[in-house]
Formats: C-alpha cells, sequence, structure tokens
C-alpha cells in the first residue's frame, strides 16, 4: 500500500514534469516570448532568440512529458523498493 505521504509527493511530481513539460514546449514558440524579451538586455534577447536554443528549450520539454510517459507505463514510484538486505533476509528465512 502506498503512504499517503508518498502518494502526495507521486502526484506533485508529476503535475511538476506536466506542466514545466508543456510550459517548456510551447512557450518558446509563442507570442509571450518575444514579449518575454523585451525585458532582457538587447545581447542577452539576441541569444535567447536563436532557434537552436528555443529547440533546446523544447526538447528539454519533451523531456519532461517523456518521463511522465514512462512513469504512467513503468510505475517505479508506486512500487517500494526493495533494499538488497531485505531480500536476501527473505530468502535466508525460507
Amino acid at each position: 500500500m502506498v503512504r499517503p505521504f508518498r502518494f502526495l509527493a507521486i502526484i506533485l511530481y508529476m503535475g511538476y514534469l506536466v506542466n514545466v513539460g508543456l510550459l517548456l514546449v510551447i512557450l518558446p514558440w509563442s507570442q509571450v516570448w518575444g514579449l518575454l524579451l523585451t525585458k532582457f538586455p538587447v545581447h542577452v534577447a539576441a541569444i535567447l532568440d536563436q532557434p537552436w536554443l528555443r529547440g533546446g528549450l523544447s526538447a528539454f520539454g519533451v523531456l519532461h512529458l517523456l518521463l511522465v510517459l514512462w512513469e504512467l507505463v513503468n510505475p517505479s514510484l508506486l512500487t517500494p523498493s526493495q533494499s538488497p538486505e531485505g531480500a536476501s533476509q527473505d530468502a535466508a528465512g525460507s
């Protein structure tokens, strides 16, 4: 059984991954990105407006979303981890 604190931590982690992933995929290619760049100095804004940097941010967002899919397919966070000591004690006890 999953303890309530662990369940809350899993929900927060998955929520973080989904929100940041979507933000990083959508934001660099939206009009808001241009408005955000006006807040930076010109030389910094020129670097942040490069397509390779925007693509890198989007790729990092896709990585976040792939982590969500991985956890949904292989729920390693929900299954409690077995320590090697506990596994050897179970084998010795039987």
